[in-house]
């Protein structure tokens, strides 16, 4: 095979393979709250700052956050990452510091509903580098839900989740992830290898007829 298509396709295969990769990673430090550090036996729940303080997570840092695990005392339903989550009550909140290279990024989570409190809907914000993303509502009770959004980062940018409500409702959050979108060029790369790999193909075909 000629030497510059060889050259051609292998570059191709890096960038995909570099862009996959990049895409694949979470970018956030404990997303789904598993690595709490500190003992959270199952069960039970406690506060991130506030009365109850059970210390810090890992990763994160908050203002009066809830922190419990499967078959708590608040209706929870089971964690889809594990057995501990995160609830935004009120108006507490949580944030992580996100070390990011220059690009876009997809952020990714769950959020579901307090289940045995029928009080009001929780209203939380997603703010990403101070800016507000998006603003959710979580209805009493509500089941787990996946959600997404897209943004542009330029160096070091903090994520936020922020309860908007005045009342004892709560969201809870949990499998928070957040993954670089590969750029354009690594996709025009590939289809021009494979371009080139049909090319020679055909070059070949005609040769041997």
């Amino acid at each position: 095979m000629n030497k510059k298509i060889l050259a051609a396709l292998i570059a191709a295969s890096a960038a995909l393979s570099m862009g996959g990769a990049a895409q694949a990673a979470n970018l956030v430090v404990n997303g789904s709250f598993e690595d709490p550090g500190f003992a959270l036996p199952m069960g039970s729940y406690c506060y991130l700052g506030g009365p109850y303080d059970c210390g810090s997570v890992n990763g994160w840092t908050g203002g009066f956050p809830l922190m419990l695990t499967n078959s708590g005392p608040w209706g929870n339903p089971n964690t889809p990452d594990g057995n501990v989550l995160i609830g935004i009550q009120g108006t507490s909140f949580i944030q992580q510091t996100l070390n990011l290279a220059p690009g876009t990024y997809k952020l990714s989570w769950m959020d579901a509903g307090r289940g045995n409190y029928g009080g009001p809907t929780e209203t939380y914000q997603v703010v990403v580098g101070g800016n507000v993303m998006s603003v959710e509502s979580v209805n009493y009770g509500a089941g787990w839900t996946t959600k997404s959004l897209t943004f542009s980062a330029t160096g070091a940018t903090i994520l936020s989740f922020a309860g908007q409500t005045n009342y004892d409702a709560t969201a809870f959050i949990d499998k928070v992830e957040v993954n670089a979108v590969p750029e354009p060029q690594t996709y025009a790369m590939l289809l021009g290898g494979l371009g080139l790999v049909g090319w020679v193909a055909r070059r070949r075909a005609r040769a041997a007829a």
